[in-house]
């Protein structure tokens, strides 16, 4: 059964789209930021069997960030603080006091600083395919020239995207991701949330 869409806002007004399943210990998900639409997800039967998984005797719980989704769009502020704001609406409008955090990718920054800020809160820290700062994922020149697309063709961007993630012979199930990522944001929205230099707390980085 699809879980149902609610909504948070942050403390700088934007509104938060997220659900919840299962139940037990809070373990929260976050998003490939900016490509998230927890409602589509759904439509992905691989996707959806992975959440029934982790719903398993524990209550897990997605969010589309700030610009994507069902979420607030027009949004100016993708800065670390505001995305840390858009989790921070989540877990403080369940009223969860202690949960497991996965940070996804390019929310692996913003996990890292909201567990150096509320380290009673966070009762596990999980990374996956994450960095340490946002601006680490464009060093290379193939990643800077993948994200040059964005402004100049959309399609070819979110179809070259998709291939590169699951394999250039993926066919239709590429095709399918490629769409889900046009409409889990705009191009204006990819582009504003890759401009920040987002960084974890230098403590964490250095391993201090």
């Amino acid at each position: 059964m699809e879980p149902r869409i609610q909504y948070a806002q942050t403390t700088d007004g934007v509104s938060i789209a997220f659900w919840t399943l299962g139940e037990g210990m809070p373990f929260v998900h976050m998003p490939r930021h900016p490509f998230s639409h927890i409602q589509m997800e759904w439509q992905f039967p691989e996707m959806r069997r992975w959440y029934e998984r982790l719903a398993q005797k524990r209550m897990l719980v997605r969010y589309d960030g700030r610009g994507s989704g069902l979420s607030e769009r027009n949004v100016a502020d993708y800065s670390l603080d505001a995305l840390v704001q858009d989790l921070g609406a989540v877990v403080d409008h369940l009223g969860l006091e202690a949960f497991a955090l996965l940070g996804y990718m390019r929310t692996g920054p913003v996990a890292i600083a909201y567990a150096a800020r509320h380290p009673e809160r966070v009762s596990h820290l999980l990374l996956w395919c994450a960095q340490a700062r946002t601006s680490d994922l464009l060093q290379s020149p193939q990643a800077e020239g993948l994200v040059s697309l964005i402004g100049k063709d959309w399609r070819l961007f979110t179809e070259t995207a998709a291939h590169v993630a699951m394999g250039w012979s993926a066919g239709e199930p590429a095709r399918r991701f490629a769409a889900y990522m046009r409409e889990s944001t705009t191009p204006e929205e990819a582009r504003g949330s890759w401009r920040p230099p987002a960084a974890a707390p230098k403590m964490w980085v250095d391993g201090q």
